[in-house]
């Protein structure tokens, strides 16, 4: 058995045993949009039927619901209230779910027409096939299907660290550890909601990537990466910002091949950065929030591009919802309301900063400028390196741009917006902390850093997930 297999095999291992923590400590139904996401796959499943708005008017729920969010405690602990219990405390509980579930954003019901439903179709089958199960086992058996595509990230993560640096296993297992041990993570992308599905396909969109880039084109890897990126853009819209990174790959790789000159190359980096910014908030009011873009009468909306974007209040918009979308990646479980203690978020605050500038050293030493033959990098780590560090570029713009197209902190990005991006993320983020490191002390890079990850999500689910959920 080779090393490289008894590696991989280890951190799959992990994945699973930590997922498997994970699926147990959260109750049914209070992870991010899991109810609404169950009851469109249930819809679809078991009713035979598409989740319209008519739909959800007429068809009740699984008469289990009810029983199953009081047993579990889910409105107490979530800190809202079926809306017909807040209003006629001594009327039955209504039994559709469109009026039982108190959306907790603009897209929590699951309606076909302004949202894909691209993983609920593949769920279908599996919601048909346990329909004769109890209602909360039927959960916890799709949550261990978002564990296996979890499971199936991490190894993506191997093989694409792997694949930008060969023959040094050090990234991979960087990469991976990160992956494992991110508390929000393992919480989104192991309950029942179509974010997992979708990092999976974008993590697949950039490992295809990397092989194109480090190993060569051929057409199996276009079609790879192709079949990838579409898969990713029809599930959900969070995954459009690999469309300005394909744009980039495809100016680098030609910059690359015909020798294009350093100038033309950065302007031409420039401008789709700013095309895609300023679209993404004429896309975002177009589309009625950005959810229903394949409508065509959404265009026919009237832009609202009359507002101040740099006043003082604007400016206080866009750092309080930085340091909301701050805090969601790092320890915000729930419905968006269970958060890991603020004073330690202080310390990881400026933890993160330091390693952001450890990223900028290894961009400037090692990244800019490009082709220079001294550079222990090879003009093929380069490139995919710098397509990457746009790709993070773009899905920050594709999570901020709604905060100023609307000037309202209604929006705020939670966590799991960011996750498609996770891949260049992680790799971004351990090769910042790895500048941080002396030389002579590179053997303990990855005790440090696994020791770190460990600590911060032991303290997650030991000291601020049990004793909220269980206390």
């Amino acid at each position: 058995m080779s090393h490289n297999f008894k590696f991989l095999a280890l951190l799959v291992s992990l994945t699973l045993v930590r997922g498997l923590i994970y699926i147990a400590i959260f109750p049914p139904w209070l992870a991010p949009d899991e109810p609404a996401h169950f009851e469109a796959i249930r819809l679809m499943g078991q009713e035979g039927v598409w989740p319209t708005q008519a739909i959800y008017l007429t068809t009740p729920m699984h008469p289990d619901m009810h029983t199953s969010f009081q047993s579990f405690q889910i409105w107490q602990l979530s800190g809202y209230a079926p809306p017909q219990d807040a209003l006629n405390p001594h009327e039955p509980v209504n039994n559709l779910f469109i009026y039982y579930y108190p959306p907790t954003s603009t897209g929590s019901l699951i309606i076909a027409g302004n949202y894909p439903l691209v993983y609920h179709v593949l769920m279908a089958p599996l919601s048909a096939l346990v329909k004769n199960f109890p209602l909360v086992q039927q959960l916890y058996l799709m949550r261990l299907v978002s564990l296996l595509f979890t499971t199936l990230t991490v190894i993506l993560g191997w093989f694409f660290a792997q694949t930008i640096f060969p023959g040094n296993k050090v990234y991979a297992f960087g990469l991976t550890i990160f992956l494992i041990f991110l508390p929000m993570n393992l919480h989104v992308n192991t309950s029942v909601n179509s974010d997992v599905f979708v990092v999976f396909l974008v993590s697949l969109y950039f490992f295809g990537l990397a092989k194109l880039f480090c190993e060569g084109v051929s057409l199996s890897k276009i079609g790879l990466t192709a079949v990838a990126l579409g898969l990713a853009i029809m599930t959900k819209p969070t995954a459009l910002f690999i469309i300005p990174t394909t744009f980039v790959a495809l100016i680098v790789y030609l910059a690359r091949r015909f020798y294009w000159k350093p100038l033309l190359l950065t302007g031409l980096l420039v401008i789709i950065v700013v095309l895609t910014f300023s679209g993404s908030i004429v896309l975002f009011q177009v589309t009625e929030g950005g959810r229903a873009i394949s409508t065509l009468q959404s265009f026919s909306q009237p832009l609202n591009l009359q507002k101040n974007y740099f006043g003082p209040s604007s400016w206080a918009i866009y750092l309080h919802t930085i340091r909301w979308g701050f805090l969601s990646f790092w320890g915000l479980f729930g419905w968006a309301n269970i958060p890991i203690l603020r004073t330690g978020m202080r310390a990881v605050w400026l933890i993160c900063l330091v390693i952001g500038f450890g990223g900028l050293l290894f961009i400037k030493k090692y990244i800019l400028p490009m082709g220079q033959s001294q550079r222990p990098l090879s003009s093929n780590q380069q490139d995919i390196l710098l397509v990457l560090l746009f790709s993070l570029i773009f899905i920050l713009i594709s999570m901020y741009t709604p905060i100023i197209a609307t000037q309202s902190t209604h929006w705020g990005p939670p966590s799991r917006y960011f996750f498609p991006a996770l891949l260049p993320f992680s790799l971004y983020f351990f090769l910042g902390y790895q500048q941080l490191i002396p030389a002579r002390f590179y053997s303990l890079t990855l005790p440090i850093w696994l020791a770190a990850l460990l600590l911060f999500d032991t303290f997650a689910w030991g000291y601020v997930l049990i004793p909220r959920l269980y206390g």
